[in-house]
């Protein structure tokens, strides 16, 4: 965690120069792989598979959080109210279950992953695997009617062919340092941003000196904000408004890929709390972790391993992603033919 703490500081916020040294040639030695690895898929040597509906990606080219998951439920929820049939692909990221696999609401998120568990919760058609066309196959074998299909962090997955990439931006961290790993947070060099249709960026911070850095890629730009909707029990099946939460012994925890951001927008609500707690992402939760001391104010996607303890204190921050405007929604409608 430490070191996690240091490098992570070299990303963001002040350089080492020793780091830089140190991570440098590793840096130098990923841009070329990733880079020969791109060529090898666009001259056809490795094989990538079109499906038989449009694919759109959902995905970024950082390391952590970006805004993905409400990003693509957003997504699925207006085409469907639309009359479009929506099926959503993942990895299943962290959960144990590597084959292709229809997801329901009643499987356990360390099987599937937590964002998996989400979508199907909410009622859409979700399949996990390793391998994305494998199961983007099944969910079409299972749902033939199924008329597109979303693609949750699959951009650099590039055996899965695709009819539009949206690459999303955490408006808080942005790009960091703009080095690939080891050296900064990127998966694929800045210039990968020419390659995409679209870009999403994620919350409320800094957008003047994004507008600055995504000037040059020339793409489409949309805003996404997260509005609160209330705060939700669970347990006691009790839905609560800030103003009263705001007498309430606080503690807001998180295990997500940038738990700052979830703790400022609980912050901007207006609430004060007591103690912040953030875990690695995709953190296992163990019941010691649950103070009986406070509420607990969690995201949706913690909240997939905490229900196993049945806790009447914790609260889920409801909130649902709005973009600015819908020509982002006409632009994947355009693909159904």
């Amino acid at each position: 965690m430490k070191l996690q703490r240091i490098i992570e500081k070299h990303w963001y916020l002040k350089s080492d120069l020793l780091l830089t040294i140190l991570l440098l040639p590793l840096s130098l030695i990923y841009e070329l792989i990733t880079t020969i690895r791109r060529y090898l898929f666009k001259l056809k040597i490795k094989p990538s598979t079109r499906l038989a509906v449009p694919v759109v990606i959902i995905g970024n080219i950082s390391v952590g959080g970006a805004g993905k998951t409400p990003l693509t439920k957003y997504l699925a929820q207006t085409l469907s109210t639309q009359g479009i049939k929506v099926g959503i692909i993942l990895r299943g990221y962290k959960g144990t279950h590597k084959d292709a696999k229809i997801v329901s609401a009643q499987d356990d998120s360390l099987e599937v992953g937590d964002e998996a568990l989400i979508y199907a919760q909410a009622g859409h058609r979700v399949a996990i695997g390793a391998k994305r066309v494998a199961a983007g196959k099944l969910l079409l074998r299972q749902f033939p009617d199924t008329q597109l299909i979303l693609a949750d962090d699959g951009m650099q997955h590039y055996y899965l062919d695709r009819d539009l990439e949206i690459c999303v931006v955490d408006s808080s961290r942005m790009f960091g340092n703009q080095q690939v790993l080891p050296l900064g947070p990127l998966r694929e060099p800045m210039n990968r941003l020419n390659r995409v249709d679209a870009l999403v960026v994620n919350g409320n911070y800094n957008h003047a000196s994004l507008d600055q850095i995504l000037l040059p890629y020339q793409k489409p730009i949309y805003y996404q904000e997260l509005e609160f909707v209330h705060f939700f029990n669970p347990v006691t099946q009790t839905i609560a408004c800030v103003a009263e939460m705001k007498n309430t012994s606080i503690m807001a925890m998180a295990a997500i890929g940038n738990p700052g951001r979830f703790f400022d927008y609980l912050e901007q609500l207006g609430l004060k709390i007591n103690q912040w707690q953030a875990f690695p992402d995709h953190y296992h939760y163990q019941a010691a972790d649950i103070n009986p001391k406070y509420a607990i104010i969690t995201t949706e996607k913690d909240y997939t391993k905490l229900a196993q303890f049945k806790a009447d204190n914790i609260w889920i921050a409801v909130v649902q992603a709005k973009l600015n405007n819908e020509k982002l929604i006409d632009s994947i409608k355009d693909l159904i033919k």
